[in-house]
């Protein structure tokens, strides 16, 4: 501790000076007595005490002392030296990531970095601080806020999104939202490495939290009908350098239908083969073992027949009909009125509307009547529908309007939309916006390539919604039927429920498989993790770009906080001194 004003050591002449006082003021009453006689033997034994028993009997001069020590010191104003955050704002960006649910100690390596995010808090001294939820779309959680209840309230409400952290998107974002004053970055993550912050400029101290954990993995699973039979295949995988023993189980809506013990080698990937299995809507694989690190160790395969009958209604292109006959599926031909929903199969129709379309998986050739001529060239999405198709070499004269929704766009010239896909009434769909006559496709190899990949689409996304990463938005067309959808997960716990005539389809956050409910009708999707998220790896913190002017992430400040309490309880013990001696007390 070191003192602001030294000097006013001298006001303790004064202190003395009062003390002096009290030793020699006259210490009797004048009061008339009868005889002295007995007084002097009181009067010898109270010379004879300690001075020091004088003054303990004296309240007045303890106080009056005391606050006369407390208010001098307050002058002299003593203060400590204590370290400061760097930078006038800091940024601090958050991994919410699956990974971050790893063990770390007694708890979770995100609820350490909870722990040193209320540490750094509790030093920020009228810093701005801004937080970012790391991700594939960051997130602002809050903006300059110099509240540090604020901060505090933000940090405790901080929960895991098992999304992928995409450091590099969101450390962008936070080098576009720093000001020209000095700034400081603190990422809190697991594993951020020198790399990412190659191009940065701002002073960075990166936390990563971590350690080797002994991690067993499911990398991939799926199952198929083989010789009338439905078989799975599972790929799992241990991170570790030793050889551990694994129990791997296969359930379906808490129903137990395989278990398996095998021993997998350190850094090492095991196939495990599930001969055969009873017809279930999904299959949940699970690693049954306590690695310390739970969200890769389950797994989820829709069961969906690979073979459906491609039904076709009204006039269809003939290159259609002969391009999936090509590749060995069988057409049938239909009406509108003949479909049942006992029809297991793809439909094709072509419509200038949505309406009075089969609720089942369907490709629709768009036949609005306004055309629009093509300018642009012809720009493809990386999507499963277009593999392997050289769409650089399609020649398409005029396409037509697009049709009313929600839909994503895989193929197009300029904002002129050409293929299209999405959801309808709950069933896949996948819209073609020009006339096969108006386009030399068909006569390319590639053409019967797109109806390979749109059929192998369609059938895998048959009674189920799909995939989704976790917490994911979409835009799910239902014009019939009830659109209120109600989310059940895997023990039948309701947990929220959507109406889609209002709002978008959003998937839980927690990776597993959940039932949408609508009405009479189930639907099945599955929340996965990303596979970067399958791999806990951790690095070392450090720092990078310290600034010149302080050469250190914390800075050193005065704080004297402490003169205002000692001046506080000093005028409160004047104040307690007055009240004694109005009330006549003397000790």
């Amino acid at each position: 501790m070191q003192f602001l004003y030294p000097w006013f050591f001298l006001l303790s002449f004064f202190i003395a000076a009062v003390i002096l006082f009290y030793f020699f003021r006259k210490q009797y009453e004048e009061r008339k007595i009868p005889s002295n006689l007995l007084w002097e033997q009181v009067l010898n034994e109270w010379q004879a005490s300690p001075w020091l028993k004088k003054l303990q009997q004296n309240l007045l001069f303890w106080l009056q002392i005391l606050a006369l020590l407390l208010l001098m010191f307050a002058l002299i104003r003593p203060f400590w030296m204590q370290n400061d955050l760097q930078g006038n704002d800091l940024i601090l960006i958050v991994d919410t990531s699956a990974s971050m649910s790893a063990e770390y100690g007694n708890a979770t390596r995100f609820i350490v970095v909870k722990e040193e995010l209320g540490k750094l808090a509790d030093k920020l001294n009228g810093q701005e601080v801004t937080i970012i939820r790391a991700g594939p779309k960051p997130e602002i959680l809050l903006s300059k806020e110099t509240d540090k209840s604020q901060v505090n309230q933000t940090i405790d409400e901080l929960e895991l999104s098992y999304n992928h952290e995409s450091m590099e998107n969101t450390v962008n974002l936070a080098v576009s939202l720093a000001t020209g004053k000095e700034t400081a970055i603190h990422i809190f993550s697991d594993s951020v490495s020198r790399d990412v912050l190659s191009e940065v400029e701002q002073y960075v101290e990166v936390h990563n939290i971590g350690k080797e954990t002994s991690n067993l993995a499911i990398i991939s699973f799926g199952v198929a009908p083989v010789s009338k039979e439905i078989s799975g295949v599972a790929v799992l995988e241990n991170q570790s350098k030793k050889e551990q023993e694994v129990t791997f189980e296969i359930h379906s809506e808490n129903e137990l239908l395989f278990e398996e013990k095998v021993r997998i080698s350190g850094q090492e990937e095991f196939v495990v083969q599930i001969p055969s299995l009873p017809e279930k809507p999904y299959y949940e694989a699970r690693i049954k073992e306590d690695d310390g690190y739970q969200a890769d160790n389950e797994l989820t395969s829709i069961y969906t027949d690979n073979n459906p009958a491609i039904f076709t209604i009204g006039d269809i292109n003939p290159f259609v009909v002969k391009g999936f006959q090509t590749i060995g599926v069988e057409v049938l031909q239909t009406e509108v009125k003949n479909v049942v929903e006992s029809m297991n199969g793809i439909f094709i129709t072509h419509s200038n509307s949505l309406s009075e379309l089969p609720k089942m998986p369907l490709i629709l050739f768009n036949s609005s009547e306004e055309k629009i001529k093509l300018t642009e060239p012809i720009v493809a999405e990386n999507d499963s529908l277009l593999k392997y198709v050289d769409h650089e070499s399609i020649y398409i004269d005029s396409a037509v309007k697009e049709l009313e929704g929600e839909w994503e766009t895989i193929l197009k010239s300029g904002s002129v939309p050409l293929i299209q896909k999405g959801k309808h009434d709950g069933q896949p769909l996948i819209v073609v916006n020009f006339g096969l006559t108006d386009s030399d496709w068909p006569l390319q190899p590639s053409f019967p390539i797109f109806l390979y990949n749109s059929y192998q689409w369609l059938s895998q996304q048959t009674n189920f919604l799909g995939y989704f990463s976790p917490g994911e938005e979409k835009w799910l067309n239902v014009s019939e039927g009830s659109p209120t959808w109600a989310i059940f997960d895997g023990e039948d716990e309701n947990l929220y429920t959507l109406d889609l005539s209002k709002e978008s389809f959003k998937a839980p956050f927690l990776p597993g498989t959940y039932q949408a409910v609508a009405g009479d009708k189930i639907n099945y999707f599955s929340v996965l993790i990303d596979d970067r998220e399958k791999l806990p790896s951790f690095e070392t913190s450090f720092k990078m770009n310290e600034l010149k002017s302080q050469g250190k992430s914390e800075i050193e400040s005065r704080n004297d906080v402490l003169w205002f309490w000692l001046a506080f309880i000093g005028l409160l013990f004047i104040a307690l001194e007055w009240e004694v001696y109005r009330r006549g007390f003397r000790g």
